[in-house]
């Protein structure tokens, strides 16, 4: 009996505290930030000068469409050789899409810089073909600090 009361007890400071819980609930504030995409590279041995060529061919591209919102370290320690942090513009639901009307607006640039989008594969293949080993992780800034 001793526990049968004990037991309607706590059942009733629960659900009878539920309601008073709800009243002073408070709409969570969402933080300020921007999300980026970062990639750790290891270039293939002899390949980062011709990486690093091709990457101020992505940078035109960026230039062209008012971007300026990637950050690049080389790296001289640690495993990796490069990492680049590539914001988000639409934040971390981007990541959702289907197609991103951003990097539409890139690749289109991209290929008209280059000659076309033959020439422009051709540059993501000989791209890749720089890489040895790439990670990409997400990641974010606050920006109401």
């Amino acid at each position: 009996m001793k526990k049968l009361t004990l037991t309607a007890a706590a059942l009733g400071l629960v659900f009878g505290a539920t309601p008073a819980l709800a009243e002073h609930h408070e709409t969570p504030e969402l933080r300020e930030v921007d999300w980026y995409r970062v990639q750790f590279i290891k270039w293939k041995s002899g390949k980062a000068a011709r990486a690093h060529e091709i990457i101020s061919m992505f940078e035109k591209v960026d230039k062209a469409l008012g971007w300026n919102d990637v950050i690049d370290f080389h790296m001289g320690t640690g495993g990796w050789d490069s990492i680049v942090g590539m914001k988000m513009r639409k934040g971390i639901a981007s990541m959702g899409w289907k197609s991103n009307p951003d990097g539409e607006k890139w690749d289109a640039e991209f290929a008209r810089q280059v000659g076309g989008e033959d020439k422009a594969k051709a540059l993501f293949a000989e791209f890749d073909d720089c890489i040895q080993e790439q990670r990409t992780e997400i990641g974010h800034i606050d920006t109401n600090e």
